[in-house]
């Protein structure tokens, strides 16, 4: 275990830059290890901010290819006019604008790794165009007579239920099998409340010795409100309020104000809370109070129904409505 100047000691369950000693996120570490070894096609499932792109890049970074680039690319950031051109390229004169000619992301991850974030954003005739590229290994640049051969491991991702969005025809189910070969998902921040910590205390010794600052360890309120808040910016939201309570804080001692207001205000560190979002159906907020409540009290359905007041038998019932008897 290592150790920052000021004694502060640096977090072990690290993975690739990945953190958990929750065993959904072991799981999640062995299938890396496991698909990194291999060329097939993987897909993430998870969250905003739960951290598929280290996924994506720890998967390169154990395979073969690694010594090869890992290029990310976020097809909901790029202007549907232009989605063709940035994933295939292009030859000067082929439209408007293209002044020179232009290798895609394909040409330039060919050897290594191409992560292909926000995969549900794509339009049909772009869905096309990726499907023929997996399926023949050739990419043809707009413009170009001929077409090229690349080489390239493929890793996609979204926050969406891609099967219902082939459901509703807005994906293509050929395209979907193909991204489905080995799946990944990963588990929100609130599910794996035994991780926050250990997150915390990482993202804490990492900006306390950037900046240079001796600080005192995090005490255990500031851990149990961390803990408490259900995180919906997941990981990277606790980085980012880790990192700005480290900025801010001039006595070398962080306290829950220099948290922000929806994090650390009107709690009671021995009572949790649940946030609902405004508008949710009231199953909705039934559903969410009895899963948060069960993990609250680890399982324990006679702690939780007591909690809850109501009988085991109305517990077990409404566990089985909701799915969650294995729970």
């Amino acid at each position: 275990m290592k150790f920052f100047s000021n004694g502060i000691k640096e977090n072990p369950y690290k993975f690739d830059g990945l953190t958990g000693k929750t065993e959904t996120m072991i799981q999640v570490f062995k299938l890396i290890d496991q698909v990194a070894k291999t060329n097939v096609i993987v897909l993430l499932l998870g969250e905003s901010g739960t951290g598929k792109e280290l996924v994506a890049q720890s998967i390169h970074s154990r395979s073969m290819r690694a010594k090869k680039p890992f290029v990310a690319v976020n097809m909901g950031a790029i202007a549907p006019e232009l989605v063709i051109s940035e994933l295939f390229g292009h030859e000067k004169g082929a439209y408007t604008g293209a002044h020179e000619s232009k290798g895609g992301r394909f040409q330039r991850a060919n050897g290594g790794t191409l992560f292909m974030d926000e995969i549900s954003t794509m339009d049909q005739r772009t869905q096309i165009s990726l499907l023929r590229v997996l399926e023949s290994r050739l990419v043809h640049p707009i413009g170009a007579r001929n077409s090229i051969p690349v080489d390239v491991r493929v890793i996609g991702a979204t926050n969406k239920d891609l099967l219902e969005l082939v459901k509703s025809g807005h994906f293509r189910e050929d395209l979907y099998y193909r991204f489905n070969v080995v799946t990944i998902q990963l588990p929100p921040l609130r599910e794996r409340k035994e991780d926050i910590p250990l997150i915390a205390n990482e993202y804490f010794c990492f900006y306390a010795k950037r900046y240079k600052k001796k600080i005192k360890p995090l005490s255990e309120e500031i851990y149990s409100r961390l803990v408490n808040y259900l995180w919906p910016g997941n990981v990277r939201e606790l980085k980012n309020v880790i990192h700005r309570a480290v900025v801010i804080c001039e006595n070398g001692t962080i306290t829950p104000r220099h948290f922000p207001d929806r994090i650390m205000s009107d709690i009671d560190e021995n009572s949790p809370y649940l946030r609902i979002k405004i508008g949710s159906s009231l199953k909705e907020m039934e559903k969410a109070l009895i899963k948060e409540t069960l993990f609250h009290f680890n399982g324990n359905k006679q702690e939780t129904a007591k909690a809850l007041k109501i009988s085991r038998k109305s517990l077990y019932n409404k566990l089985k409505e909701f799915g969650f008897e294995d729970i």
